[in-house]
């Protein structure tokens, strides 16, 4: 995997992890609508007829979707969603499709309850495939796009070209971004230890992401060691202390301190490749130099 598909894979799972409700059913359709092109028809709600629950077909499969992400995973609601969605489904479309597809965004899967019903439920609607999707399944269609789909959904990426041309002239926005920040009073860096990635359970496309953030990471050592202000550094590593706590409070995993990292350090000129190989390279310096995300345990003696 190169960095341009970790920095795309990782900007869909955040987007997974965030949406809800309308916002998680326009993402589905988006992401299916790219995938399969014309194959896939979404249905909207019309007037009084409702969407007759059909969050969207895939024709040439005769897979009928019903999408659910709630703010919050109820068993009860889940399995009356599940029940009043497949035999309305099956009442208004049963003649058009084979697979039923529940697409929800229980990350992790769902509770063994839930998943015992749907056994439950398959035994008694024989005929018909049914099926759950959440993270890991649209996943599997997320790495079906062109990088045309990508570009034109995501923005553009950052690449191992424009890591290798990166430059002062790139940085230097980024670390004024961040410093114009208000912080508490500085504490020392410390030297970041060997096994931090691991130690964090950071994701494959995180771990890739801040290795080649650090490739060009001592640029940010011989850009403090010019510029005027000795403290620039330090007041920097501070702001970043101090957000990966706040993260941390809000119970943020690693891989979303990450991602939030991206977004926070990025400010509002995001969008452009060398922008954004720009704040890996900050977020890469700082993961090896100061406080963030935890350190590896020590070996007891």
């Amino acid at each position: 995997m190169d960095i341009t598909q970790a920095y795309y894979e990782l900007r869909f799972q955040n987007l997974f992890l965030s949406v809800k409700g309308n916002e998680f059913q326009s993402f589905f359709e988006k992401l299916m609508g790219l995938a399969y092109k014309e194959d896939f028809m979404a249905c909207r709600p019309w007037g009084n007829h409702g969407d007759r629950k059909n969050d969207g077909f895939l024709k040439s499969e005769r897979k009928l979707f019903q999408v659910y992400a709630p703010s919050e995973m109820r068993a009860d609601r889940t399995i009356a969603k599940i029940t009043e969605d497949f035999e309305g489904a099956r009442e208004h479309w049963g003649e058009h499709f084979d697979q039923w597809v529940f697409v929800h965004n229980a990350h992790g899967g769902l509770p063994p309850h839930i998943q015992e019903f749907i056994l439950a439920f398959e035994e008694k609607n024989h005929g018909i495939d049914i099926k759950l999707w959440s993270l890991e399944e649209l996943r599997v269609v997320f790495r079906r796009l062109t990088n045309d789909d990508l570009e034109s959904w995501l923005g553009l990426a950052p690449t191992l070209e424009v890591v290798a041309s990166l430059g002062f002239d790139d940085l230097r926005p980024i670390l004024e971004h961040i410093a114009s920040r208000p912080v508490p009073p500085a504490h020392p860096i410390h030297d970041v230890p060997m096994g931090k990635i691991e130690a964090n359970a950071l994701s494959e496309n995180v771990a890739l992401l801040l290795k080649s953030g650090m490739s060009k990471a001592s640029l940010i050592e011989a850009f403090f060691s010019q510029w005027y202000d000795e403290a620039f550094g330090e007041r920097i590593g501070e702001a970043f202390r101090t957000k990966y706590q706040q993260l941390k409070d809000e119970r943020q995993t690693p891989n979303e301190i990450f991602s939030s990292f991206q977004s926070w350090a990025g400010g509002a000129q995001r969008g452009t490749p060398e922008h954004e190989v720009a704040v890996l390279v900050v977020i890469a310096y700082y993961f090896e130099h100061c406080d963030i995300f935890e350190e590896p345990r020590k070996e007891q003696s």
